[in-house]
């Protein structure tokens, strides 16, 4: 399969919401309540998403992959989605960069992809002149830690309580310097 990575566009407002909702519903099982997790919306999602990628903010860049066909028009399948910007830490100054979200398709789990993304990521926020990078991941998402440790960032030790689907949980920081990406 030949992945590429491409900035996101409006028409995809709908693909990033509904990989948003089933990496929830997939990685989120045994963290968050089921019911909340059985009630999310991809057109609430969707509605969201699209306001956000008018807007500009936060830099969404998609993989994707095409089916293959001899056509020209192969259809086009978005794997997953990486979101990053400024920091909004506030402990951060200019010079630190954020990966606010990163999904995959839980079918495209552990293929490359998120590697792909978070490495593309840390490049183009590198190239805007960045020269730090920050992210925060659920303490209990024990997947996803293990996949930013192996991309080379590193827990800070900071930590700040979340509440979602009315439950409190505990975030953690990873960090990482962008020379050498």
């Amino acid at each position: 399969m030949l992945v590429g990575i491409r900035e996101a566009t409006v028409e995809d407002a709908r693909a990033i919401a509904t990989i948003h909702v089933d990496s929830w519903q997939a990685a989120y099982r045994g963290i968050l309540p089921e019911t909340y997790l059985a009630n999310l919306a991809v057109a609430q999602r969707g509605e969201a998403w699209r306001k956000s990628l008018i807007a500009g903010r936060p830099r969404v860049l998609v993989a994707h992959a095409h089916a293959h066909s001899e056509t020209a028009d192969a259809a086009e399948t978005i794997l997953g989605w990486v979101a990053f910007g400024d920091s909004r830490d506030g402990d951060k100054d200019h010079r630190w960069g954020e990966v606010e979200t990163l999904y995959i398709a839980p079918a495209f789990w552990r293929k490359g992809i998120g590697r792909r993304l978070i490495d593309a990521a840390r490049h183009a926020l590198q190239s805007a002149g960045y020269t730090n990078v920050a992210l925060w991941v659920l303490l209990d998402n024990r997947r996803a830690r293990a996949f930013y440790k192996r991309s080379g960032l590193v827990c800070d030790n900071s930590s700040r309580g979340v509440q979602l689907g009315g439950k409190w949980l505990t975030e953690i920081r990873y960090c990482c310097a962008l020379s050498g990406t």
